[in-house]
């Protein structure tokens, strides 16, 4: 029997039908003297690594911002989040 799986790893073609597209994957190939294959792998290949990066300096900020946070101290006065404003809004 045929899973899922197995059927997903079937070799699939593309079809290009945008011209614009289809100009810049031919350009691509022609300046990087390689096939049609070859110039949309390069082009996944550079937009995935640059999304990689991407996430990991937006993580590497999310750390910053976190350990810069952990350096001031929670402060608990023991009130629920409506008295907490009910005092700061003049509502007691």
């Amino acid at each position: 029997m045929i899973s899922f799986g197995d059927i997903m790893e079937v070799p699939m073609g593309i079809l290009v039908r945008d011209e614009k597209i289809d100009r810049q994957i031919r350009e691509l190939a022609k300046r990087r003297k390689t096939s049609l294959q070859g110039a949309i792998g390069v082009a996944v290949e550079n937009e995935l690594k640059r999304l990689d990066e991407r996430r990991e300096r937006i993580e590497a900020a999310f750390r910053q911002a976190r350990e810069r946070l952990a350096a001031y101290p929670t402060i608990d006065d023991g009130m629920t989040h409506k008295e907490f404003f009910d005092r700061e809004y003049g509502d007691l």
